[in-house]
This record gives C-alpha cells, structure tokens and sequence, in this order.
C-alpha cells in the first residue's frame, strides 16, 4: 500500500484509556470479550495466554526458589477516555473480579491510538481481470 493511499485510511490519533485485567484461564474472557462487543460496542479488544504468579492467588514458596506459576488470560481493552471508567465498571463486575482467585484489573490512559479505516472491497461485479 502506497503512503498515500496508507493517509487516506488513517484518521488522527484518538484519546484512550487502556483497560487491563489479569483472569483465571476459564473461559472468563472470552465471555468478557463477547459481551464487551454486544453490550458497549468495544471493538479493541485482546487476549493472550500468560502465566501468573501471585495475580491469581497468594504465592506460596520454599525460601530461594522461585513459586510455581499458573496460566491465566491477560485481557487488553482499549476504550474512548469518555466510557473508560464506565467500561472499566462493567469489566469488574463481568468478569467477577472481586471473588477469591478473580484476577486484577487496571486502567490508565494512553498518549493515544491511531484509528484505521479499512478500504472499501472492490465491486464483486468486477472479474479478476478487472482488477
């Protein structure tokens, strides 16, 4: 993709919070994401497996070794600094962060995140020696 093709689709940088939380690997933030999705309309979302010590639950350890991690999902929302602590609410009480083992949860703001529009999909009428 050319530069200027590439400053057509890309707007300015836009204001936002981050949103992470560290949940249990049980199925929390997929339920969490999809909700997101229908609920808020949260589109920049993402989860990763990753193992935790101590996030989950308190870390037990012979002195000098290091105390066996667990996995867990470390979920990334990015949100309008508008509904950042409105989303941020609703990621607590969804994903039950509060119950023993439930995770943690952060929110901070970022310098800011640049918005990308995808172009428009060719025309189906045309063939592939239209193109």
């Amino acid at each position: 993709m050319s530069a200027t093709t590439m400053e057509e689709h890309t707007l300015p940088l836009e204001a936002v919070w981050r949103i992470q939380a560290i949940l249990p690997d049980d199925g929390t933030d997929r339920e969490l994401m999809e909700r997101l999705r229908r609920e808020h309309d949260v589109n920049r979302a993402d989860s990763v497996l990753v193992r935790g010590v101590a996030a989950l639950q308190e870390a037990k350890t012979r002195r000098g070794r290091l105390p066996e991690s667990s996995l867990a999902r470390l979920v990334t929302i990015l949100v309008a600094a508008s509904e950042a602590h409105e989303v941020f609410d609703y990621v607590y009480v969804t994903a039950r962060i509060g119950r023993p083992g439930g995770g943690v949860a952060i929110l901070d703001r970022l310098s800011g995140a640049t918005v990308y529009r995808l172009p428009s999909a060719p025309e189906e009428s045309q063939g592939p020696a239209a193109r």
